[in-house]
């Protein structure tokens, strides 16, 4: 795609947090629902994160276990770049997301730190009634404090499902110019795409081989930009920052608005402590998207989907899909990832 196509979600990524200035409503980390984020009324996006600046102010805190991504944020909210920023939700869903809300209200608390008020989202996302239970009473509480109005539920409802319909429509699409959709996928986390996807539109032709990414949120194109230039396509992706990272439509039901939230996030949830079978999924994704190959990419943080790298790849070998596994990779992918990529792609999908 040239740059004089280049559609208006270039924008957000060039400015995230141009939108939530003066009030917005940030958030950090996985399985923050959509209906909520929605119903508060205000311009709202994931805290935006900076892959190749280096971070000395969230060094001296963080320790190594920290993503790249978190880091990032940490360096941002020294700098004083989410201060307009009113509140940030941080997800119970991943450990790195929690443990961060933890250290930054801690710094605050030394006076060490300005910024938003911080929210921590307590998901249990455990298959049993009571958590279920639990998670449907954090999302009610949390959209309490955020004054939220239980008349906003339904509007909310509605429209989440109109952009669940949308991104899925346009991932289903995908057969080329991979880069240019990681781009949009991660606008639309950054910012609300119902603000805008209406406007969009990609040129549709094939670009083969197809590819599956999954493991670890990816820190920008790169990744997809060394399968586009080996000639294949990224056309499915399976991490929290994925284009189906809210699952599927709720649709209508009886239940209270916070409970259907909590059900949608129990089922399918994308953080790394929801309780799902991802080798089976990864599998039933491959086939359903009909890719030749898949690829396993996760940061040596990320240690909860490590144990699911086994499984992953018995299950992908005895499907018959060729795979690629780049474990304990750092974020930056500077280790020889990309190269290792773009080999797979031209030699290993022949």
């Amino acid at each position: 795609m040239n740059e004089s196509m280049s559609p208006s979600f270039e924008s957000i990524l060039a400015a995230p947090l141009a939108p939530l200035r003066n009030g917005g409503l940030g958030f950090v980390g996985a399985d923050i629902p959509l209906e909520l984020l929605l119903a508060s009324g205000r311009p709202f996006g994931h805290l935006p994160w900076q892959a190749d600046v280096p971070t000395p102010a969230a060094d001296r805190w963080l320790e190594s276990s920290f993503p790249g991504w978190a880091r990032s944020i940490l360096e941002q909210w020294f700098a004083g770049a989410f201060d307009d920023v009113a509140d940030v939700v941080f997800s119970r869903a991943d450990d790195a997301t929690q443990r961060l809300c933890y250290y930054i209200r801690e710094l605050q608390a030394r006076g060490l730190l300005r910024g938003p008020a911080t929210h921590l989202l307590d998901l249990a996302l455990i298959p049993r009634a009571t958590s279920l239970a639990h998670s449907a009473g954090a999302i009610e509480a949390l959209a309490e404090r955020l004054g939220i109005a239980a008349s906003a539920w339904p509007a909310a409802l509605a429209r989440a499902d109109r952009l669940r319909t949308q991104l899925a429509a346009i991932n289903a699409r995908r057969g080329s110019n991979g880069a240019v959709h990681e781009r949009l996928f991660r606008a639309a986390l950054w910012s609300d795409a119902s603000q805008w996807l209406d406007a969009v539109s990609l040129p549709a032709h094939d670009q083969g081989p197809h590819v599956l990414l999954a493991g670890s949120m990816p820190p920008d194109d790169r990744l997809h930009r060394a399968v586009d230039e080996a000639g294949a396509c990224i056309v499915e992706e399976l991490h929290p920052g994925g284009p189906l990272r809210s699952g599927p439509v709720l649709g209508e039901s009886r239940e209270s608005p916070p409970l259907r939230i909590a059900r949608q996030l129990q089922l399918h949830g994308t953080g790394p402590r929801t309780f799902v079978d991802r080798a089976a999924q990864v599998v039933a994704r491959a086939r359903e998207r009909h890719v030749a190959g898949v690829i396993l990419w996760m940061t040596r943080e990320d240690e909860a989907l490590a144990w699911q790298v086994p499984a992953q790849t018995r299950a992908l070998r005895e499907a018959g899909v060729k795979l690629l596994v780049l474990a304990d990779s750092r974020w930056n992918a500077d280790d020889g990832a990309l190269e290792a990529i773009t080999r797979f792609c031209k030699e290993g999908l022949a």
